[in-house]
């Protein structure tokens, strides 16, 4: 079924100047949170997404070199049982950079680049590492005035801290933030604010068709799986939805002020934030709205959805 049939049960239809042109960046199967954000990017009517791009997450997965083709096809697994077959995905660069200046080629960053070279901004929404969006950068700088990078990542300010999509290329993120592309950041101490509960996710999005069940199951099972007393962003009954920061950035309205201009820091290595006061000028979020963001989700998935499967 093509997107444009699961977009017309939702019935909701913004003014063609509303359009953004996204591709969504994702290292989709590194935990359960992922899932939910592609669906809300691919269930938003005034998102044109253009494909998604599977990341890898070796540094998590111990350098095996297996990481992006798992989550390329936990992407493809998705779009079945979401029912939409006209949307394209990708592989990505399957390793870290090898150095700020290095251009590893893949389907993904060709991808990246033939879609920036088109007219108007291109959203690149990094949900985990920042490995194929630098390596596009790199592979062909005239690309770097058409593109916004949505990075979903790095510590809070002014300090910083180590965190896990920097931990899985840090040189990567070390390029992006040296070059000249615009940036939206909105780090840990943000995207972590994007919290639900169990319950609340049995409640809204169990019930939605083929697609519900799975987001739910595979969460709940990694609650299970990967649960640690020590990690302070589980308690056990609660997951952060935290990657649905990049569909929050683009809907919320731009008179809010809850966003500021920051000098890009330098990543040190320990990964914690080094002042640069030469370097570019990143936005970086101090808030998001939460209930918009999930209850959008919630309400989208529900009327996409939210029918009796045949």
């Amino acid at each position: 079924m093509k997107r444009s049939d699961i977009l017309r049960r939702i019935g909701v239809t913004p003014p063609a100047a509303a359009r953004l042109r996204v591709i969504v960046d994702t290292d989709a199967k590194n935990e359960a949170d992922d899932q939910y954000a592609i669906l809300h990017h691919l269930l938003s009517p005034m998102l044109d997404v253009r494909g998604i791009v599977a990341a890898h997450f070796e540094q998590k997965a111990g350098y095996t070199g297996k990481s992006m083709e798992e989550s390329y096809r936990e992407i493809e697994k998705l779009l079945g049982l979401a029912d939409i077959t006209d949307v394209p995905f990708l592989r990505g660069c399957s390793a870290p950079l090898r150095g700020l200046k290095d251009a590893p080629a893949s389907e993904g960053v060709d991808f990246i680049i033939r879609e920036a070279r088109r007219p108007g901004k291109l959203y690149v929404a990094v949900q985990g590492t920042m490995t194929n969006v630098a390596a596009a950068l790199n592979a062909a700088p005239d690309i770097a005035d058409n593109v916004v990078v949505l990075w979903n990542g790095g510590g809070p300010y002014p300090q910083g801290r180590p965190e896990f999509n920097v931990m899985q290329d840090p040189d990567a993120v070390r390029a992006v933030l040296a070059g000249e592309a615009e940036v939206w950041q909105t780090d840990q101490s943000v995207y972590s604010t994007l919290e639900v509960t169990l319950a609340e996710l049995k409640r809204r999005v169990y019930p939605c068709g083929k697609v519900g069940r799975y987001l739910y199951a595979q969460l709940e099972e990694e609650n299970h799986l990967a649960y640690d007393p020590g990690f302070l962003l589980r308690s056990g009954e609660n997951w952060t939805l935290g990657d649905n920061a990049t569909v929050a950035v683009l809907l919320m309205n731009r008179w809010r002020g809850n966003w500021h201009m920051e000098h890009a820091p330098v990543i040190k290595e320990d990964l914690t934030y080094q002042p640069h006061p030469n370097g570019k000028m990143i936005r970086v979020y101090d808030s998001i709205d939460v209930r918009m963001t999930l209850e959008d989700l919630f309400s989208k998935l529900e009327l996409a959805y939210g029918r009796p499967i045949a």
